[in-house]
């Protein structure tokens, strides 16, 4: 049964906000959650019939009807970032929120003769784009005395091997938070959600079990739950907070792996 939003007292009436990747989960679901809370949004993503769906219910949603800027764009052309940002400030003229939510979930190894192609891959969406959108955006930030959310995991706050790719990507994205955070204040707002596993897509029975015998709260969050968390961050209810690294992973860091792996 999926979670409503709690945030009712997040005002973010006629907030001017970009949401990358967000077609479908996380991102789908704070544009629906922003529009909601009226906001005018600019959604961003690569299928464009997903894009017009997500765009319809927006406009459902929201208490003034305001149609989103839909922008279908792929984050590993450099260009289409700049597109992109270009087209938000074509439409609005201004910007309040920066939610930097697109990612490649790209695990190569070193046994693929290809992982550094991967690898430049994952570094450009997870990295250099959100670099990119960030430079763009800081002189309206600055104006209108806006604030950045970047969405990041738990992968860079804890080693695992078969992802390290994804995890390195990750880390970066949190060092590159912290020092805007302080290159950017006071007038602009820096922080970031890292999610543990959230449950976008359909899994099989026994790996939905797997997932949450390691989660010591023994669930996993649905979108709407990190889409709270990007909300609170990106209103003046966080008035007080920049540089934070917020998990929302239920638990699992601080899971005993001793349990985890006794199947306590």
């Amino acid at each position: 049964m999926p979670y409503l939003s709690t945030l009712k007292m997040i005002d973010l009436n006629n907030k001017v906000a970009l949401i990358t990747g967000s077609s479908a989960g996380i991102g789908k679901a704070t544009a629906l959650l922003f529009s909601s809370l009226g906001a005018k949004v600019a959604i961003v993503g690569r299928d464009q019939s997903k894009l017009d769906k997500v765009a319809a219910e927006c406009e459902a949603k929201s208490p003034h009807h305001y149609k989103p800027v839909v922008i279908k764009a792929d984050f590993i052309r450099d260009e289409d970032v700049i597109r992109t940002f270009q087209e938000t400030i074509s439409a609005y003229k201004t910007l309040d929120i920066l939610v930097n939510n697109a990612g490649l979930h790209g695990f190569p190894d070193f046994d693929d003769p290809n992982y550094l192609v991967e690898y430049d891959r994952n570094m450009q969406v997870n990295v250099r784009s959100i670099i990119r959108l960030t430079e763009l955006s800081i002189p309206f930030l600055n104006k209108s005395a806006g604030n950045i959310v970047n969405v990041s995991a738990i992968n860079s706050l804890t080693a695992n091997p078969s992802h390290w790719v994804y995890g390195v990507s990750k880390a970066a994205l949190d060092m590159f938070t912290r020092s805007m955070a302080g290159k950017l204040a006071p007038n602009i707002r820096v922080n970031s959600v890292n999610p543990g596993a959230v449950h976008t897509h359909p899994l099989e029975p026994s790996m939905l079990e797997k997932f949450i015998s390691m989660k010591p709260l023994k669930r996993i969050a649905g979108p709407i739950e990190i889409a709270n968390l990007i909300a609170f961050l990106a209103s003046d209810a966080s008035r007080n907070m920049t540089g934070s690294i917020v998990v929302s992973d239920s638990g699992y860091l601080c899971a005993d792996p001793y349990k985890v792996l006794s199947g306590i």
